[in-house]
C-alpha cells in the first residue's frame, strides 16, 4: 500500500476544504452542466431511471463535502459518506439536512472498515481515478451486496482538450490522480459479474465556455450534443477512447 500517496491526497482535499474550493472555482463553473445530477443530465439522469434508493443502505464512496450524498438522501437512502479528507467529512456534516438519514466518516476508501455485504448501492462521483484501483475494485465489490449495483462517473484519459486543460490547471488536481483509460474500465470485469460503461462529450467539451454566458443554454447544449457523440460512438466505437467521461454500471450477482 502506497500510504504516501494516500496521505498526498489528505493533504489536498483538506486543503480544498480550507480554500473553500478556490483552486477550481472557475472550472466547477465551466463544467457544471456536465457533471449534472439533474433528472435530464445525459450521464446521471438514467441512472436516475433505473435504481429505486428508496430505503437502500447507499455508500457515497469518496463524498467529498456531501452535495452528491444529499441528492442520494433526497431520493429515500439512508446514505454513508466516506471520504480520505477529514476537513471535507466535517464540512459534509455540517450541511446534513433537518431528518435525513445520513452518516459521514473519514476512511481509506481502499479499506472502508465496513462489514462483507453492507450496501445496496455504490456512488461516486469522479473518486476511483484517484485510488489505486484493483484495491478499489475489490473493495467496492467486497462490500456491496449480491443483486447490488455501484455507479461510477470517471473522467477518461485521452481527450486532447481534456489533457490541455489538465495540463493548464495543475494546482485544481492532486499530482497522483490519473484518469483511467478503457483498459483500466474493463478491468473491473475481473471483479463484478456485471460490467457496463458509456462514453460521454466527445465534442460536447466545447460548450464549456458558454456556462459563462448562460448555465440554462449551456445545460441544454450539452445535452443535445451529447447525443450527437454518443451516436458518433456508437457508429465509431473506437471514437468513444476519446470522450471526456464515462458511466460505470457495475453488478454484483
Amino acid at each position: 500500500m502506497d500510504t504516501r500517496r494516500i496521505e498526498r491526497e489528505r493533504e489536498f482535499h483538506d486543503s480544498l476544504a480550507q480554500n473553500e474550493f478556490g483552486d477550481r472555482r472557475l472550472i466547477n463553473r465551466l463544467s457544471s452542466s456536465f457533471y449534472s445530477k439533474a433528472e435530464h443530465s445525459p450521464i446521471w439522469g438514467p441512472v436516475w431511471t433505473s435504481v429505486d434508493l428508496r430505503d437502500k443502505r447507499v455508500l457515497d464512496y469518496g463524498c467529498g463535502d456531501g452535495g452528491f450524498s444529499f441528492t442520494l438522501v433526497k431520493r429515500g437512502a439512508r446514505v454513508e459518506g466516506i471520504d480520505i479528507s477529514p476537513a471535507l467529512v466535517e464540512l459534509a456534516s455540517t450541511k446534513i439536512p433537518n431528518g435525513a438519514i445520513a452518516n459521514f466518516s473519514a476512511r481509506d476508501a481502499h479499506d472502508t472498515g465496513f462489514p462483507d455485504a453492507a450496501f445496496d448501492y455504490v456512488f461516486g462521483n469522479g473518486i476511483l481515478h484517484h485510488l489505486e484501483l484493483t484495491r478499489a475494485y475489490r473493495e467496492v465489490a467486497r462490500v456491496l451486496k449480491p443483486g447490488g449495483k455501484a455507479f461510477f462517473m470517471e473522467p477518461m484519459a485521452h481527450h486532447p482538450l481534456a489533457i490541455l486543460m489538465r495540463k493548464a490547471t495543475p494546482a485544481a488536481r492532486s499530482v497522483d490522480e490519473m484518469p483511467l483509460t478503457v483498459e483500466e474500465v474493463q478491468l473491473a470485469k475481473q471483479y463484478f459479474s456485471e460490467c457496463r460503461y458509456t462514453e460521454h462529450y466527445v465534442f460536447a467539451v466545447l460548450v464549456a465556455p458558454v456556462h459563462l454566458a448562460s448555465e440554462g443554454a449551456a445545460f441544454w447544449l450539452v445535452r443535445t450534443i451529447d447525443r450527437m457523440d454518443r451516436s458518433l460512438i456508437g457508429a465509431f466505437p473506437k471514437l468513444g477512447r476519446y470522450a471526456w467521461q464515462t458511466m460505470l454500471e457495475l453488478g454484483k450477482f
